[in-house]
């Protein structure tokens, strides 16, 4: 595994002790990789936004997930996206959306940046993150740094002039533009640095 999912890098640096941080990335380096608990959600939200498929057809799709606590969060969170989306009056979803790996030469992995949604509303471009997981608890400060790296990778060609959001269905809180602040710039840095380090100690254990 050369990378990390967007949300898996969040989760790490939300991470509160070292040890918590190097034992998540272990495994996933250790192992398959990590699981997405909540695939089906994301692309059943993609679904309902672009108007392909009714808000009740993807719940009851949802609800064919065998695993009983993967089916409820799922159902949890899509509704939950349902009921924000509805909010969203005039809100158009585009067909495209902006995707990429934010990586430097210093890098020992990237991250993998794929935001589900892109929509117009009010004359605007929004890109908006799904954020679903319960723990760690997103906080302002990590959705600051978070926007930063979205911003820096992907807001070129169509969506340069794009407003960048994460959407935290688990707390019911959308995190905008605003919570970039000087010190952003520098939390993201911080922690892929310290994630670089623990990935370059445990490649050639893992291999």
């Amino acid at each position: 595994m050369d990378d990390l999912s967007f949300t898996t890098f969040l989760k790490i640096g939300l991470t509160a002790t070292t040890q918590g941080k190097f034992g998540q990335l272990q495994r996933m380096l250790s192992g398959p990789g990590g699981y997405d608990f909540y695939k089906r959600m994301k692309l059943a939200a993609r679904d309902v936004a672009r108007g392909e498929t009714p808000a009740s057809e993807v719940l009851a799709q949802l609800q064919t997930i065998k695993r009983e606590s993967e089916r409820n969060h799922n159902v949890q969170m899509a509704t939950r996206f349902v009921d924000w989306w509805i909010a969203q009056t005039g809100a158009v979803a585009r067909d495209a959306r902006p995707s990429g790996t934010y990586k430097t030469p210093a890098m020992s992995f990237g991250i993998k940046m794929v935001p589900e949604l892109a929509h117009d509303r009010e004359g605007e471009l929004f890109v908006t993150y799904l954020w679903a997981t319960n723990m760690p608890k997103l906080t302002r400060q990590a959705a600051g740094a978070g926007l930063h790296l979205l911003r820096s990778q992907l807001a070129v060609g169509e969506f340069s002039a794009a407003r960048y959001q994460i959407l935290d269905l688990r707390q019911k809180r959308l995190y905008q533009e605003d919570c970039i602040t000087n010190q952003s710039a520098s939390i993201a840095q911080a922690d892929i640095a310290q994630i670089n380090a623990m990935w370059q100690d445990i490649t050639p254990k893992a291999a």
